[in-house]
């Protein structure tokens, strides 16, 4: 007859014990290491099923191992081991279609500075191209002349027809139309619009948040005791002095100070400036210029030092739209970082869905309020 000894009391029984099952992230990594380097990995929806798990749970462990350098997405949204980048990404220039870069924009020096940081960041190479006709200013105390809709969908079509297909992305800055880039939207993926709000969802808009601005301006006006705001437009068709002075009036409601906006006066010649500094020399009260651009703010500025208003004591001026231009010129403005922009539109080249981002401003007060 047998006795089964009990185990002794405070000590384990040694049987023998299952090992751990891998996580899915160690699955992932070790079929990561053993996958070539020439042939994409299963689609997150064949892993998912593989392995009996969402395809979302797939998806995040694949962005973890792209962030920690052992998976690379390849633009078209396929993943590959990290090796592979070497081997298959040849990434084609990023194309540029801006405005001709000028002496007097210091806005597009600011932009295209951040252009080109962002793809030496990204291993790009840039195709900058412009077309005369699309904005000629050479001269900043004259209106500039823009292409009309029609213009631009000539210059537009004659560039893809010609660089399109050597093009890996394309950039392009605020005075396109909205109708026009629809038109070839399916021709300029990926692609992005600057500066201004853009309505084409198929490509990425990195704007400026002109309403933050405005209200910070108004508020700032407003503190100083100013009578009144005197909203000017620098010059016509441009899109981007059109959503300012737009929004200005609807931030003028929400803060209730509506009524001490007045209607906006036109500074874009010699003539509407000499008009302009007459009205003020005749004027009672305080009145604040909110100017949507830095040259006509600066050259403002300057009439109202030769007239012998006082500013800011009986005149305020504040641009709108603030360069290193406008800070080194002492002008109160809304600063913003268009080189941060810049580069943020390079990276958002690659964004999926396409990147809808608002680069909030900052407020510099000058010694013209």
């Amino acid at each position: 007859m047998t006795h089964r000894v009990p185990p002794h009391p405070g000590k384990k029984s040694r049987g023998r014990t299952k090992p751990a099952k891998p996580s899915l992230h160690d699955e992932l990594v070790r079929l990561v290491s053993a996958a070539p380097n020439d042939a994409p990995l299963p689609t997150t929806r064949e892993l998912g099923q593989r392995f009996a798990v969402a395809n979302t749970t797939v998806f995040r462990i694949f962005e973890k191992l792209v962030q920690g350098g052992k998976v690379w997405q390849h633009p078209g949204g396929r993943y590959y081991p990290a090796a592979a980048r070497a081997t298959l990404h040849r990434l084609k220039p990023v194309a540029c279609l801006t405005r001709r870069l000028e002496l007097c924009s210091q806005l597009y020096r600011e932009l295209l500075e951040g252009i080109s940081s962002g793809c030496g960041l990204h291993q790009r190479t840039m195709l900058l191209w412009h077309d005369d006709l699309l904005v000629n200013h050479p001269d900043v105390t004259r209106e500039p002349v823009f292409a009309t809709p029609e213009q631009q969908r000539a210059i537009l079509r004659r560039f893809l027809d010609r660089h399109g297909e050597t093009a890996g992305g394309f950039v392009l800055d605020h005075v396109w139309h909205d109708d026009v880039i629809g038109e070839f939207a399916d021709r300029l993926l990926p692609g992005v619009i600057m500066f201004r709000a853009c309505g084409i969802m198929s490509v990425s808009n990195i704007k400026a948040d002109f309403r933050a601005g405005i209200l910070m301006a108004l508020t700032h006006l407003l503190a100083r005791s100013y009578d009144r705001i005197l909203p000017i437009e620098p010059f016509a068709s441009d899109p981007a002095v059109e959503e300012f002075l737009s929004i200005l009036s609807t931030a003028g409601e929400d803060l209730g100070c509506r009524d001490r906006i007045l209607p906006t006066a036109g500074a874009g010649t010699s003539e509407q400036r000499a008009r302009l500094i007459h009205r003020l020399q005749e004027s009672k009260g305080r009145t604040a210029l909110l100017v949507p651009e830095d040259n006509i703010a600066r050259t403002l500025l300057e009439n109202i030092k030769t007239a012998g208003i006082a500013c800011p004591e009986k005149i305020g001026l504040l641009s709108g739209m603030g360069t290193d231009f406008a800070v080194k010129a002492g002008l109160s403005c809304l600063r913003y970082d268009f080189r941060a922009l810049g580069r943020r539109a390079i990276e958002a080249l690659s964004a999926k869905p396409p990147a809808h981002e608002a680069l909030a401003p900052q407020f510099f007060a000058g010694s013209t309020t």
